[in-house]
């Protein structure tokens, strides 16, 4: 049997997740408390920032690569979960996509005007 460490976020956080110091706060406790498996319970949490679940998962594989430690989400609503997949996949450098893009110079409006009319 293993043992859990269950952490309600909306009670430590608030509903509305939006910042990287957040996130870190959170994964301080977890650090703050030695135990192998815990349960992040995001019941009633409304929101969460990109900004936010981007230093949530990169301290979240920190810590599991560090000490171990295994961090699982339970009771996420959908974007929550949509935004946390999102973020991981943006991660990894080789999962990037770049595009291209084309950038125009125009020496007068006219020119910049007929190219937009173009378009």
């Amino acid at each position: 049997m293993k043992a859990v460490f269950h952490i309600l976020v909306s009670e430590r956080l608030g509903t509305l997740l939006n910042s990287r110091e957040a996130a870190t706060s959170l994964l301080d406790f977890v650090r703050e408390n030695k135990c192998s498996v815990i349960e992040m319970d995001f019941t009633s949490v409304e929101f969460m920032s990109r900004s936010f679940a981007d230093q949530f998962h990169k301290e979240k594989i920190m810590l599991q690569n560090d000490y171990n430690i295994v961090i699982e989400v339970v009771n996420a609503n959908e974007e929550v979960v949509n935004i946390l997949r999102t973020v991981s996949r943006t991660q990894s450098k080789s999962n990037r996509e770049f595009n291209d893009v084309q950038i125009f110079s125009f020496s007068n409006t006219d020119l910049l005007q007929e190219h937009l009319l173009s378009i």
